[in-house]
């Protein structure tokens, strides 16, 4: 029978709750009534065995059905609760349907409307409860087959720690290999479909059912759990005349099991294949590098085999003083929609394909050291977001997708330029602000010290003492990184008349703009024009 809580604080309706409906017949039995949310927490708390149901009023005195349905939600996540509301709180109800509410019913009651929802909802509780059942006698199959000694000791070879174990031992454990040409293959859940860190039990077994039959014909193969809980394969390979001969490699059975996981399960696995490597001591080895290849779902996506042979060795990627010099500038001038082009350019380059998974934590360690160098100029801590010691590849373990790694280095910068701002609303800090303002309008004018604090209303000495004080830069030197930035945005786009691109940024003589162009960019305008796409500065 399903246990069933009436949670209303009016007495009449719990009472014609509890004879209006067969209860019995339903397969319900009630094993309790509250008059408000409070009280019905305690009794879900209190109970011999966990209770199924809550039929729950949404108007309650203390605790109104919609806090209890959150908080029970929280503390009881197998309860389904059914909400009863009237007219007035539709709207209401509807909201707690996202608090984890199983179905709602309109009052004044009707008792055919209400059979048909209990009816629903036991057929969820009965297919709950046999999933369930299904991943509690599937657990127990697996560990009966892989004992917890057998795992300890893979778990062992794949971390090296027994690399000189005695063969006895490794037959013992492992006998379907030999010492000859290994490969390790790891298969990991994607997090875009699994159910938070930790997958439900069912999934990993699920994975475990479809690989170990698509690579039972190749005999020679073991299969275990790493201490992340991912599905570990040890096989032997083919000899060189025999994989010649055959049609179906490791790396197609490899693939033909991924995309019966996606097919069949309806979630989906990234499978990294490590390189081959000769004799057990080096196990280890295979096993760090398909977890190499596994991590590098962030740069290819999900849902695919990687094999550590084929991830590019090197890849072209901005170099670190590019980063550095190219953030701080931006950084200091506030240039939020120019940082936000760069922080996308350099990591969607992963996207492409020219960035490998070490370039990419490199190039997140530059940003975040780059912005914490930001952050102690404008004396700000930014350990709380990033910790004591940013750790770029527990980032990328952890967010796994690009896009969300993209978000988050965004979020982080935009919140140490927000926080900046909002410790530069000084006088002087606004009149500087006003005062780049004005040359970010009027860079292409003629403009001196002068004229721009007269835009302002200020003393020129006084504009030129504050301006260094707040941006690090003198006025000149201001409004030249301006011009400059604007002139490389110009060339980009196309422009390559040197006269007309150092017209529009405010320089009369040409020659002088190609020399301040150069001493910025270190490289002549001439050449930027020419220069290859795939370049930078």
């Amino acid at each position: 029978m399903i246990s069933v809580i009436i949670v209303d604080d009016e007495y009449l309706i719990r009472e014609r709750l509890k004879i209006s409906v067969n209860w019995e017949e339903l397969g319900y039995e009630i094993v309790g009534e509250a008059a408000n949310g409070e009280d019905a927490l305690l009794l879900l708390e209190h109970a011999p065995t966990p209770i199924q149901l809550a039929i729950v009023d949404i108007n309650m005195p203390i605790v109104d059905g919609l806090a209890f349905a959150e908080a029970a939600h929280q503390h009881h996540p197998e309860l389904k609760i059914m909400i009863l509301t009237g007219y007035n709180s539709f709207e209401y109800a509807k909201s707690a349907l996202k608090a984890g509410v199983s179905d709602y019913l309109l009052k004044p009651l009707n008792m055919v409307e209400m059979t048909e929802v209990l009816n629903k909802i036991a057929v969820q509780i009965h297919e709950q409860q046999h999933q369930k059942s299904l991943t509690e006698d599937l657990k127990k199959s697996v560990q009966e087959s892989y004992s917890i000694l057998r795992r300890t000791f893979i778990q062992g070879l794949l971390a090296g720690a027994e690399s000189h174990a005695d063969i006895h031992k490794i037959h013992q454990h492992c006998p379907n290999l030999n010492g000859d040409e290994l490969t390790v293959m790891v298969i990991s859940i994607d997090k875009t479909n699994a159910l938070g860190k930790n997958q439900p039990v069912w999934q990993q077994f699920a994975v475990l059912n479809i690989f170990s039959e698509f690579f039972a014909p190749m005999e020679q193969v073991e299969c275990s759990w790493d201490e992340e809980e991912r599905l570990v394969l040890l096989m032997n390979r083919p000899i060189e005349n025999q994989r010649a001969a055959r049609k179906d490699t490791v790396e197609q059975r490899c693939a033909e099991a991924v995309q019966a996981v996606a097919r069949f399960l309806k979630f989906t696995v990234t499978a990294g294949i490590g390189g081959t490597v000769h004799g057990f001591d080096r196990i280890s080895q295979g096993y760090k590098e398909a977890l190499y290849a596994v991590r590098h779902r962030t740069i290819y996506g999900g849902n695919r085999v990687i094999s550590f042979d084929h991830i590019p060795k090197q890849a072209h990627t901005s170099p670190l003083t590019y980063i550095r010099e190219t953030m701080i500038i931006h950084l200091r001038l506030g240039n939020w929609e120019t940082i936000e082009g760069e922080l996308h350019h350099m990591l969607m380059r992963a996207s492409w394909g020219t960035l490998t998974l070490n370039h990419l934590y490199v190039t997140l360690y530059e940003l975040v050291f780059t912005l914490n160098m930001y952050a102690a100029e404008n004396k700000l801590d930014i350990t709380q977001s990033v910790g004591d010691t940013f750790q770029p590849a527990q980032l990328v373990d952890e967010l796994e997708r690009l896009e969300e790694i993209k978000d988050w280095i965004r979020n982080l910068y935009h919140g140490v330029l927000d926080e900046t701002r909002s410790l530069k609303q000084s006088t002087p800090a606004r009149l500087v602000e006003k005062a780049k303002q004005y040359i970010d309008e009027h860079f292409a004018s003629e403009l001196d010290l002068e004229r721009i604090a007269k835009s302002i209303y200020i003393n020129p000495s006084y504009l030129s003492r504050i301006f260094k004080i707040e941006t690090g830069f003198t006025v000149v030197e201001y409004l030249t990184k301006c011009r400059m930035v604007k002139a490389k945005e110009l060339m980009e786009s196309g422009c390559k008349n040197l006269y007309f691109v150092a017209e529009m940024v405010g320089y009369n003589d040409a020659q002088y703009f190609s020399k301040c162009f150069k001493k910025h960019f270190s490289v002549p305008p001439s050449k930027f024009i020419s220069r290859d796409t795939d370049s930078s500065l």
